[in-house]
């Protein structure tokens, strides 16, 4: 089974079209993801006695006070700071959403 020249080119252009097109959902998608596992972490690490639901709340409204082309840089240092505590205190988790109000 020998392939023509033309198939070969046709495959070889598909291939081409599947990657393009799984690289624009990666960079569609991944500040979205981000954003989720930022999220989790957060209330993950809420401190005892506050409510996961309002500390999502008050990220989601942090997210929203940032600038488009600033959320995804704000996200990954929100992301290297919650990796480095186990659990958040009252007053860093202020200071880490304090500009969200």
């Amino acid at each position: 089974m020998y392939k023509t020249f033309g198939q070969r080119i046709l495959v070889l252009c598909l291939a081409a079209v599947f990657f393009l097109a799984a690289y624009g959902m990666t960079r569609h998608y991944s500040p979205a993801l981000v954003a989720y596992v930022v999220s989790q972490t957060l209330i993950q690490k809420t401190p005892e006695g506050m409510s996961p639901t309002q500390v999502e709340k008050r990220f989601e409204r942090l997210m929203a006070a940032i600038p488009p082309e600033d959320k995804l840089k704000k996200m990954l240092a929100l992301s290297n700071y919650l990796e480095k505590v186990q659990k958040l205190t009252p007053a860093e988790l202020e200071r880490l959403l304090a500009n969200g109000e």
